[in-house]
């Protein structure tokens, strides 16, 4: 029997509802099987022709048999099914993420625990469970699926096996697997752009709508692209998501880089009234903060930016440093060639309130998806506060666009070149560092260094890049990098380097320039 709705293949009569969507089934007649994407159906043959072929063929194989004997009779047969047990779910790896039931010869797959997130652990429904096909061929052995085991090439071997078998829900589970454990590792890799395809295949291979609605929302919330993970969070909420208490979380951040705490803190305690997480916790405890100290904000929601500052007493530095702001946002848009689709949060705080809220004491300000800025007891803002204002705002941009894929550097070389450092100035001191034996790989690339090295190499690097690109180049990197790309992808893609080969040339140049 088979879905009138979907076509999935039931083989056991006694179920009454379809197990892919749901639909109650046992009113409705028979339909044709469900082929496998990209296999037409051909004409069906007469029941007079069926009858006829069937009986020739019926005595061509008495003839076979008595000709050949037993012998090629148990050639033609399927090989017998291994006695041995189901392999055990293996012990998690070191990254917390598990190998998983690999899919076995077996025609009664398990489903598969799925994990994409770095510390959240969505499970995906993988298939509808117990399945006994009556396959008029035998299905080739595929190999145990596992998170070590998959490749594309597996993938692409599934796919042909799929297609020679339309008829095998055990093999389109299989597909379908093969595709999510593929968007994980991509994800792993910030690959993100190549995680949403591995999710494109899953879809059409019949991977549930919930499971489809929970991947790409976790996908955009570690992009940081809060409306597009909110968005599919609520679709996989309304499916029924098993993910329910991570759906809220992404949710709950939303509505914090919105600066919309009273809603924010509401998803993040539905979150965690669906399981302790630490993660989770932690966000509760951010959006309580924030919203403790914004009781005695006031805040102005302009075209380009929430401001939240400290009452009467900051409203005129407010002003000035919206002011600032609005200049500064013209000109980003004009050097960076884009315009955030959201307004930019900006907090201003006493100095005390913002070292509460965990600003360095020596710094002028921070961006962590809000721009953090002291301004208390400024009466006007100088050429330094305009260019911290510049600065942080940059960030802003960059993260915009490029979402979390942006390294360090890049922000911080960018973000510099913007305000207006002059990166070919730094030369000197940078080919000493590189003369004495000093390279930057590690320094650039992990920022595990000291900063009086990290921003004035991040600052000539950025401006070595524009050198070689210009700043349309630069744009297109930001571009590629907020589609998904990783780093050195989008590099290869701008220079014919990755970020490495792009470091050592860099300090080559620096050196034959400056010593």
């Amino acid at each position: 029997m088979d879905c009138p709705k979907c076509g999935y293949r039931i083989s056991e009569p006694s179920l009454s509802s379809c197990a892919r969507c749901g639909i109650v089934f046992s009113k409705f007649g028979r339909r044709r099987p469900a082929m496998a994407p990209g296999r037409g159906t051909g004409a069906r043959a007469s029941p007079r022709r069926s009858t006829i072929s069937s009986l020739f063929n019926v005595a061509l194989l008495s003839t076979a048999l008595s000709a050949a004997g037993l012998v090629v009779l148990r050639s033609r047969q399927a090989p017998p099914k291994s006695t041995e047990p189901p392999a055990s779910e293996p012990a998690q790896d070191g990254n917390g993420l598990s190998d998983g039931v690999p899919v076995s010869p077996d025609p009664t797959p398990q489903a598969e625990t799925m994990i994409i997130s770095r510390d959240s652990l969505p499970s995906v429904s993988l298939g509808p469970g117990p399945v006994r096909e009556a396959e008029s061929h035998p299905v080739p052995n595929l190999p145990p699926l596992t998170e070590r085991s998959v490749s594309p090439s597996l993938l692409d071997l599934a796919i042909r096996v799929a297609g020679d078998h339309p008829d095998s829900e055990r093999v389109r589970a299989y597909v379908v697997q093969a595709h999510l454990l593929l968007s994980s590792a991509e994800v792993r890799s910030r690959r993100f752009h190549e995680a949403l395809r591995y999710l494109d295949g899953a879809e059409a291979w019949g991977a549930s709508p919930a499971d489809i609605a929970t991947y790409r929302a976790v996908v955009y919330g570690h992009q940081e692209r809060w409306e597009m993970a909110e968005r599919w969070a609520r679709a996989a909420l309304a499916y029924g998501s098993e993910e329910s208490a991570e759906m809220h979380h992404l949710i709950g951040k939303a509505h914090y880089f919105r600066e919309e705490l009273d809603k924010a803190v509401e998803a993040f305690e539905k979150a965690l009234a669906i399981g302790e997480d630490p993660r989770h916790r932690a966000s509760l405890e951010a959006a309580l903060r924030d919203a403790r100290n914004a009781s005695s904000f006031d805040q102005k929601r302009l075209s380009h930016f929430i401001v939240s500052y400290e009452g009467e007493t900051m409203e005129d530095t407010g002003r000035l440093v919206l002011d600032t702001m609005e200049r500064s946002y013209a000109s980003l848009v004009s050097q960076l060639g884009f315009e955030p689709s959201q307004p930019v949060v900006v907090v201003l705080y006493s100095r005390r309130s913002y070292t509460d809220m965990g600003g360095p004491h020596w710094s002028a300000g921070y961006f962590d998806g809000k721009i953090r800025i002291p301004v208390q007891g400024l009466s006007s803002l100088d050429g330094p506060i305009r260019s911290t204002l510049h600065h942080e705002l940059a960030h802003a941009f960059i993260h915009v666009r490029a979402g979390t894929n942006a390294p360090r550097w890049l922000h911080e070389g960018l973000a510099q070149y913007v305000e207006g450092t002059d990166g070919e100035r730094l030369g000197p001191m940078l080919a000493k560092q590189i003369n004495d034996g000093k390279t930057f790989e590690s320094c650039l690339v992990t920022t595990r260094c000291d900063v009086r090295l990290f921003y004035p190499a991040s600052s000539s690097i950025v401006d070595y890049l524009i050198r070689l690109r210009g700043m349309g180049g630069v744009r297109d990197l930001l571009k590629h990098l907020g589609e998904g790309a990783d780093i050195d992808s989008a590099l290869r893609r701008l220079t014919g380097k990755d970020q490495y080969e792009l470091i050592r040339e860099w300090q080559h140049f620096v050196k034959r320039r400056h010593s």
